[in-house]
């Protein structure tokens, strides 16, 4: 028995790890099945003051394994857009395939320094978002744009260096993309506008999301 011993205890570690991939991935799970609190938020609204929005075809590129839903918003006023995508699943898949690997593996550079973003939400805690500025050349000239990206389980906004280890063990998480055009010509009211919105849309979302 005891020359057994080794190996049954690698046997059972592996199939340890094995349960945990599984559950962490959602191997076992239907995305369709997830709740998405974007969807929610869609549904109940798609206009947040001066921005009026619509839902978008899911990208070819989303992860079949998770729950994504893409919207679109243009202020009625400048003409100015807004994107938004709200993935929700387990942490294995969510906390994974972001912009510093997907755009730059489609052709965008990045243009500046990642940074933490703290995005006001009035008498609560600030929400936490990487920003970065990101490029691609194109026939007709180059395309930039500021993408924002954080995770949430309960409504908190954060951006950690390593989310997948950050929210390892939980049951689902929600990851938050905004992008918006960024010509180096914004104007401080520019930057209100942008900046008010996410709040809002944060706010908006955060009623869908369980504590």
């Amino acid at each position: 028995m005891k020359a057994h011993l080794p190996a049954l205890v690698v046997a059972v570690c592996i199939v340890a790890v094995g349960v945990y991939h599984g559950s962490s991935t959602g191997r076992w799970s239907e995305p369709s099945a997830v709740d998405n609190p974007g969807q929610k938020a869609a549904s109940a609204t798609m206009s947040i003051g001066d921005w009026h929005g619509e839902i978008l075809p899911r990208d070819a590129e989303d992860d079949p394994k998770t729950s994504i839903v893409h919207c679109r918003f243009t202020h009625s006023k400048t003409g100015k857009w807004i994107l938004t995508a709200v993935s929700t699943g387990k942490p294995g898949y969510v906390a994974v395939h972001n912009p510093e690997h997907c755009y730059l593996g489609s052709g965008y550079k990045i243009a500046d320094a990642i940074r933490d973003q703290p995005i006001p939400m009035d008498r609560e805690r600030d929400a936490h978002f990487w920003t970065a500025n990101f490029q691609k050349k194109k026939t007709t000239g180059v395309e930039s744009i500021r993408i924002y990206w954080g995770w949430t389980t309960d409504g908190k906004w954060l951006a950690p260096s390593f989310p997948r280890i950050y929210f390892a063990g939980r049951n689902t998480l929600h990851k938050l993309y905004f992008i918006h055009a960024a010509t180096g010509n914004e104007s401080p009211e520019d930057t209100r506008l942008y900046q008010e919105f996410m709040t809002q849309y944060i706010k908006c979302l955060n009623q869908f999301i369980a504590k």
